[in-house]
């Protein structure tokens, strides 16, 4: 079972990398899809790291790169 971090005041181990790669994902959807400057832009990641977690994202197929813009897959693997 998991700790309850809120009740016990610690503070939980959050990743940055994660924090990053959702962020990236957050402004996808709302912009529809956007370039890879684009991204870095709006969440303040520089370009570098997005490219690197765009890829990431790529691979395990959360994003498809179209006509030089990054957005969402239409079938994204979620589990159901």
């Amino acid at each position: 079972m998991g700790t309850d971090h809120s009740r016990s005041g610690s503070t939980p181990t959050l990743i940055g990398s994660v924090q990053r790669a959702l962020r990236l994902v957050e402004v996808m959807y709302a912009e529809g899809g956007a370039t890879a400057k684009r991204l870095a832009r709006l969440t303040g990641i520089p370009l570098p790291t997005v490219y690197h977690l765009l890829r990431t994202l790529s691979h395990e197929g959360y994003v498809r790169h179209e006509e030089g813009s990054f957005r969402l897959a239409d079938d994204l693997p979620l589990a159901s």
